[in-house]
C-alpha cells in the first residue's frame, strides 16, 4: 500500500525526500498539479510509465506529458528546443504553457508511444511543491490521476487507482481547478498555436511575433 502523506501536516522537506526515494525506485506519485491531481513517474523508467497507462486505461499509442524543473533541461530531452521557443520559455514557465517538441535522438525512454509520435508535450509547472520535487527529480512522465477521457481529479480521495498501483500519495487538499494550458507546437514552419487558452494569441506574438495564429 502507499504511503499517504498531507503536505500542511508534515515537514515539507521530508515529504519531498519521500517522493523522490519513491520516483527513484520506480513508483507512481500522485501529486497536485495546477489542474488537478496528476500521476507522476520517472521518465526513464519505462515500467513506471507503462503503469501509469495501465492505472488510466489509456489507448495503446498515447503518450504521457513531460514536465520538467528547469528551462536548461529542455536542450537536453527536445532536439528543437530552439531560441524561439527559449523566449516562450523564459516568458511563460513556470505556467500554463505547454510546447510539443520533438525528443533528442537516442533518448531511453518511452512515453507511451513506443516513439511513433516523434513528439512530445513539455512543461514547467507553477504549483510550488511539484515545482520543488521537479528541480532536483529531473524530467517526470505525468498523466491526470483519472481514468483516460474523465475530468480531472480535484480530491485526492477520489484518485481512481489501486493503493498497489501508487507508491505515494501527497494531499494537498481539495484543488481549485485551473483553465488548460496553451499548447504551442514546434514544427517544419515554426512555432505555431495547436489550442489557445491560458496563455492569449496576443501574448505569445507580443514575444514571438511570428508565432502562427490558432487555426479556426
Amino acid at each position: 500500500m502507499g504511503d499517504f502523506l498531507t503536505l500542511s501536516g508534515e515537514d515539507r522537506s521530508a515529504v519531498k525526500e519521500a517522493v523522490l526515494r519513491n520516483l527513484r525506485s520506480g513508483d507512481v506519485a500522485v501529486l497536485a498539479s495546477e489542474n488537478g491531481y496528476i500521476y507522476v513517474a520517472d521518465a526513464f523508467n519505462t515500467s513506471a510509465v507503462e503503469r501509469i497507462h495501465a492505472i488510466r486505461r489509456t489507448d495503446p499509442g498515447t503518450a504521457c506529458q513531460v514536465f520538467i524543473g528547469e528551462i536548461a533541461t529542455a536542450k537536453g530531452v527536445a532536439r528543437n528546443f530552439d531560441s524561439d521557443a527559449h523566449l516562450l520559455a523564459e516568458k511563460f514557465w513556470p505556467g500554463p504553457l505547454t510546447l510539443l517538441v520533438k525528443p533528442q535522438q537516442g533518448l531511453s525512454w518511452d512515453l507511451g508511444d513506443g516513439g511513433s509520435l516523434d513528439e512530445f508535450a513539455l512543461r514547467i509547472p507553477s504549483r510550488s511543491f511539484l515545482l520543488e520535487v521537479l528541480q532536483e527529480s529531473g524530467p517526470v512522465a505525468i498523466a491526470s490521476a483519472s481514468v483516460a477521457g474523465r475530468p480531472p481529479t480535484s480530491d485526492i480521495n477520489y484518485v481512481p487507482a489501486l493503493p498497489s498501483d501508487v507508491g505515494i500519495y501527497v494531499d494537498e487538499g481539495a484543488l481549485s481547478l485551473g483553465g488548460s494550458s496553451t499548447v504551442v507546437r514546434n514544427g517544419i514552419s515554426g512555432l505555431e498555436i495547436v489550442r489557445e487558452s491560458a496563455i492569449t494569441f496576443s501574448q505569445l506574438s507580443a514575444v514571438v511575433s511570428h508565432i502562427s495564429a490558432p487555426t479556426l
